[in-house]
Order: C-alpha cells, then sequence, then structure tokens
C-alpha cells in the first residue's frame, strides 16, 4: 500500500502443523484454571490419579511480570503432557455471559472477575500445545467442583481444586462422574 512517504506491505503465510503426537490411551493431564493457581491433575490409562500438581499465579506481580509467568507456566504445562505423551484436558468456560451482568455484582466481586487471566492463560497453554503437537480437549465445566468436592475430597483426600481437574481429567478421557 502506498502512503506516499512510506509503503505498508502486509504478508499472509501458512504454517502447516503437525498433527498432535498425544492421547488419552495412557491417560490425560487435566487442570483446573483459579485466581491464584492451576491445579494439575495427571492419571493414568485406567482413570486413576498419578499425580497432582499446583501452580501458583501471583496477582500481585505487575501486569508485564504476570504475562511472563503465565507464558512459563504454558511451557511447564505443555512439557508436562509432552513428556508423557499425553492430552490436556481443559474446561470450556465462557465468561461473557457472566461480565455483561457485572453491573449488578458487588464491586469487590467485578474486580476478582476483572482480573481473572483464565483467557489469558488457556491461549497461552493451547498456543504452546498447538506448536509442540500436544492436543488440547476441551470439556463441559458443569459441575466439575461440586462433582470433584461431593463425589473424591473425602475418598481421595485431597482439595476441591486438585478434585476438580481429576473430574476434568475423566470427563476428556470418556469417563462419566
Amino acid at each position: 500500500m502506498d502512503y506516499g512517504e512510506y509503503f505498508i506491505v502486509k504478508a499472509i503465510f501458512e504454517k502447516h502443523m503437525n498433527l498432535p503426537k498425544t492421547d488419552t490411551l495412557y491417560g490425560a493431564i487435566g487442570i483446573d484454571i483459579n485466581l491464584d493457581h492451576i491445579a494439575l491433575c495427571e492419571t493414568n490409562k485406567d482413570g486413576n490419579i498419578v499425580l497432582i500438581k499446583k501452580y501458583p499465579i501471583h496477582k500481585e506481580n505487575t501486569k508485564n511480570k504476570r504475562n511472563e509467568e503465565l507464558y512459563q507456566l504454558a511451557i511447564e504445562i505443555m512439557e508436562q503432557c509432552k513428556s508423557k505423551k499425553k492430552s490436556l484436558v481443559v474446561e470450556d468456560l465462557n465468561f461473557k455471559q457472566l461480565k455483561t451482568r457485572m453491573l449488578y455484582r458487588p464491586k469487590k466481586q467485578n474486580k476478582t472477575l476483572s482480573s481473572f487471566a483464565y483467557k489469558k492463560i488457556l491461549e497461552k497453554v493451547e498456543r504452546k500445545c498447538l506448536m509442540n503437537e500436544v492436543d488440547v480437549i476441551k470439556v463441559d465445566p458443569k459441575n466439575t467442583s461440586k462433582i470433584g468436592k461431593e463425589k473424591y475430597t473425602k475418598i481421595k483426600g485431597l482439595s476441591v481444586h486438585y478434585c476438580a481437574a481429576y473430574v476434568i481429567n475423566r470427563r476428556g478421557m470418556g469417563f462419566v462422574d
């Protein structure tokens, strides 16, 4: 495009992505994204817990530091999936409806919802996974925390967040809770 003093050149290219080299045959890795941490749960082929891990998210960091922290978390989660050759299972959350109703909520709750970086975290994790041939499975988020709390917290002796990640993981593998 000619703008008199200068030209602007736009280029479009396609990058052919390889198909994911991970699956749920030997288990999966599920994550539950929360305000201050990500709960990760890895299962084996039978849907039993192999590993649980917590990745803290520091809310008090500056925007640049938090973006860097989220980027590093995305790399760690992707590496975990890639090294075990397991797919990543995440909730398919939609905050649009909730954010449209924010006018009628308490200020503290609005601030909490606005600072929740779910979409940023998920985008970074998905991008890293796709670039490294790790399959990302999105599941229905309905009642994952509730099922985890009622069904697994006492049996497994874990927090609600780990149990929610466990339920998310099992849904991605095709189990019904």
